[in-house]
């Protein structure tokens, strides 16, 4: 049942990705994944489960690029870079992913039941980054200049704002450049204490 589920989520997001999410249909998922519309029913209890699935799925993504680039080490700068620079390298490899992503976001602030899904996303994704500022912090010995939990919400909502509008311009250019400013300006943050 579980490879069900994550092949009838993946159908979703293909479904997402071609005629934007405002179309997801179970009808429009069974047609994709060439099962019958009962089977889409029989695995996810409604639409909102299925984007539950998808949702989850993206997270667990994001937050693997949160963790790769703390394990692999560096300055917290570098650290920070490499974080980011995973979730554009992601979004410019798969704009169409996003901008579904971006979509359901956007439906999510005016569909209750959409609304409690994305919350729980959005708290995955602080708590990456937040383990993730956390672990420079203790690596360098040093402290935050604003609570971890501020921070954390600032570097996401560039790295979301920055992708979205990209999403419309789409200047890669641009879109590392500013990122990676982002980065360098977060890790500047840290604030270590003097050697002796």
């Amino acid at each position: 049942m579980q490879q069900r589920r994550a092949e009838l989520a993946d159908a979703a997001l293909q479904v997402m990705r071609r005629d934007g999410a405002w179309t997801l249909t179970t009808r429009a998922v069974a047609k994709e994944a060439g099962v019958p519309h009962g089977s889409v029913h029989y695995a996810f209890s409604s639409k909102e489960a299925m984007l539950q699935a998808v949702v989850a799925a993206d997270t667990e993504h994001a937050v693997n690029y949160f963790a790769q680039a703390g394990a692999s080490g560096g300055s917290p700068e570098e650290v920070l870079s490499a974080a980011v620079k995973a979730y554009t390298d992601g979004v410019k490899a798969d704009p169409q992913t996003e901008l579904a992503l971006q979509e359901v976001t956007l439906m999510a602030a005016r569909d209750p039941g959409l609304h409690e899904i994305l919350e729980e996303s959005h708290v995955g994704y602080q708590s990456s980054v937040e383990r993730l500022l956390i672990d420079l912090a203790e690596r360098s010995g040093g402290e935050w200049d604003a609570p971890v939990s501020v921070i954390a919400q600032q570097l996401l909502g560039m790295v979301f704002g920055v992708a979205m509008s990209w999403l419309v311009i789409r200047d890669d250019s641009m879109l590392d450049t500013v990122l990676q400013d982002a980065a360098r300006a977060t890790a500047a943050r840290l604030r270590t204490a003097p050697q002796s």
